[in-house]
């Protein structure tokens, strides 16, 4: 019997039990993103214009962070993530297709900042590239994001697995824009 290689298809192969459908993304992903965008505070949209003198430790300090990328036109997108540092970046688990999984691979520069679960910013953002991970690297955003988030995250990852999400992870770099 042969198996064929999830990594070399391009897919997470950091979880055992996930066999995601290539494309597959939660329903209602979509039209709950755009409401979850127009309802994020007012902050979480003014936060791209605040200085970026944030650190990692503060990110660090809070249970979520946010992600604020760049549509084409230079609209800042801002998106609550749980976030986990390790050795000086930071690993974020997201669907493959999201939005902001989109506009990174277009523009991997973004601000992260700590904040709220409904996206409300507790500091100022530090500047970012991102970048989508692939084979060995996913194994250590796997357990950095295991580790800091526990049971809860686990269960909400299962399910993704189970409902064969197609997940990747993010690794976030601190860094000036050049």
């Amino acid at each position: 019997m042969t198996h064929s290689d999830p990594a070399a298809a391009g897919r997470s192969t950091a979880r055992r039990g996930a066999r995601p459908v290539p494309g597959r993304r939660l329903p209602a992903a979509l039209p709950a993103a755009r409401l979850g965008a127009r309802m994020s505070p007012q902050g979480a949209r003014d936060i791209a214009g605040v200085p970026a003198t944030g650190s990692l430790d503060a990110i660090d300090r809070s249970r979520w962070a946010l992600l604020i990328t760049y549509r084409r036109d230079g609209t800042p997108v801002p998106t609550p993530v749980w976030a986990a540092q390790r050795g000086g970046v930071l690993y974020v688990r997201t669907e493959r297709r999201s939005g902001k999984v989109k506009r990174l691979r277009r523009d991997p520069r973004l601000l992260v900042a700590p904040s709220t679960v409904s996206g409300r910013p507790l500091g100022p953002p530090l500047q970012a590239r991102a970048e989508v991970l692939a084979g060995e690297d996913e194994h250590v955003a796997e357990r950095t994001l295991a580790a800091r988030y526990g049971l809860f995250r686990e269960l909400f990852e299962r399910a993704m697995d189970l409902m064969r999400i197609d997940m990747c992870y993010l690794r976030v770099t601190p860094g000036a824009w050049e």
